[in-house]
């Protein structure tokens, strides 16, 4: 079942298996990883990096979640089908028309399997969260937001290295960009949504802060090739603790 918002029932409207919800969320996220893939293939002449457009723009799906009814469905339909996807775009894959698609392109800008590790990472906290889709959306938002912008100014303005392949300004970018949506995730789910799920925060300033400072902390010790799956499900699981 579902969350409750104001303005809904108990008994969400059937379509067949699925639900008007599951179909709303199932078209929102297909629709809009669909357009994030589309523009970094319009802009990959025009950015150093098209493949970083996909690693953050793609955390916008958490603004899709909330619609979904069903654990199942978000998980099973609209996350778990990525993984199969991207393994046959990536590189070595005997499949060549994915592999030379878009998003196969995006796929070897790369870690070879970073963005399945992603896929991996969404599903299983579509599925495991999916009663506490505040902290879920924090943590997708930690790899996608924080790790996504740390690597960007990372490698651009990074001046000051403090540990191989880590630099202040990057770890800085990852601490800010991390706060910045644990506060806009914040706000959506609880007064602009009405999400009855998990807990708010007390002190939504000081609980973004620390949640950023435990983000920048971990990205700066995990290896890139699996960041994209330590990074949410270590956040995830370490909200979903906390009670959040």
């Amino acid at each position: 079942m579902g969350k409750l918002y104001p303005g809904t029932t108990d008994n969400p409207t059937s379509v067949g298996p699925l639900t008007e919800g599951d179909l709303v969320g199932l078209a929102g996220v297909y629709g809009y990883v669909s357009m994030v893939v589309a523009a970094s293939w319009a802009l990959k002449d025009r950015v150093r990096n098209p493949r970083k457009i996909v690693h953050i723009a793609t955390g916008g799906i958490v603004l899709f979640w909330w619609t979904f009814d069903s654990g199942a469905v978000m998980a099973g339909l609209a996350a778990l089908p990525f993984v199969p996807l991207l393994l046959l775009a990536s590189p070595g894959s005997p499949v060549t028309w994915l592999r030379s698609s878009p998003l196969g392109a995006r796929s070897s800008e790369g870690h070879p399997h970073g963005l399945v590790l992603y896929a991996v990472s969404w599903t299983i906290l579509a599925y495991f969260l999916f009663e506490d889709l505040f902290a879920a959306s924090v943590a997708i938002a930690a790899m996608s937001f924080g790790d996504g912008m740390g690597e960007v100014v990372g490698k651009r303005y990074g001046r000051r290295q403090y540990m191989e392949d880590r630099t202040v300004e990057g770890s800085l970018a990852v601490f800010v960009a991390t706060a910045v949506s644990v506060i806009a995730l914040a706000w959506f789910y609880f007064d602009l949504i009405g999400y009855s799920g998990g807990t708010v925060p007390a002190l939504i300033p000081l609980f973004a802060v620390s949640v950023s400072g435990f983000v920048a902390c971990l990205e700066a010790v995990t290896p890139g090739a699996i960041d994209n799956l330590v990074i949410p499900l270590a956040v995830g699981g370490l909200l979903h603790i906390m009670g959040v």
